[in-house]
């Protein structure tokens, strides 16, 4: 997990300071349960590296401006998910115009009350309020880490995300596309992991079916791939 931690502070300084995160001793130590506290804490690493590495990424195609919370959350971001009123989140705009926000663990109001399904990260429409809904979003993403880096994400976690994605009646028609530099495939909803992805590369007719695509092998000095 150190390589993460390092890449989370290298990531920060190239966003202009716009956080803490390389100069805070507690900003990556959240309050988290008691229980599998080392398994949440680099869980939740992962996913915050997923999150800024992608920001820093799209910081080359688009101007990127940082929304401070307010409170506790004033540059800090919420460990689980989370209402998005007070939380810091990100907004990408190309000349002078906002094409989106990027929102970590924001809560998103679905459909049916009962089914609470908050992503990793969410690209939401530029106009959206703190009480976003699934007609707010574009895309979504999920970050999954593994201690073992050859194991293969199970068949579950990918279904899980599949219903997630429907749930949310995703991809939403005619949204502009999201440009990427380095990241060229992630511009749908991606399930991303530092492991193996569940789909056989030679077969991913069932992540086509269902508009979402597995990245494996995301992490430092790794190269990934985007399947789907």
């Amino acid at each position: 997990m150190k390589e993460f931690m390092t890449y989370l502070r290298d990531y920060a300084k190239l966003l202009h300071e716009a956080s803490v995160w390389h100069n805070s001793k507690d900003i990556l130590a959240p309050v988290i349960n008691e229980q599998n506290i080392a398994v949440a804490t680099d869980c939740y690493i992962y996913e915050f590296y997923c999150y800024i590495s992608i920001v820093t990424d799209l910081q080359v195609t688009y101007k990127i401006e940082f929304k401070k919370g307010s409170g506790d959350f004033e540059y800090k971001f919420p460990q689980a998910a989370a209402d998005k009123a007070g939380k810091p989140y990100f907004i990408a705009t190309k000349e002078g115009v906002p094409k989106f926000q990027i929102c970590a663990g924001t809560k998103i109001e679905g459909i049916f009350d009962s089914e609470e399904n908050h992503p990793d990260i969410s690209f939401q429409k530029a106009e959206a309020n703190d009480t976003p809904t699934e007609d707010d979003l574009i895309i979504i993403m999920d970050a999954k880490y593994k201690e073992n880096e050859r194991a293969k994400l199970p068949k579950d976690e990918v279904y899980k995300f599949i219903t997630i994605v429907g749930l949310f009646s995703l991809p939403k028609a005619n949204f502009e596309k999201i440009e990427f530099f380095k990241y060229v495939g992630l511009d749908g909803n991606c399930l991303i992991t530092n492991a193996n992805s569940y789909s056989d590369p030679n077969n991913i007719r069932m992540l086509q079916k269902f508009a979402i695509r597995e990245v494996q092998h995301f992490s430092p000095q790794k190269s990934f791939s985007v399947l789907g």
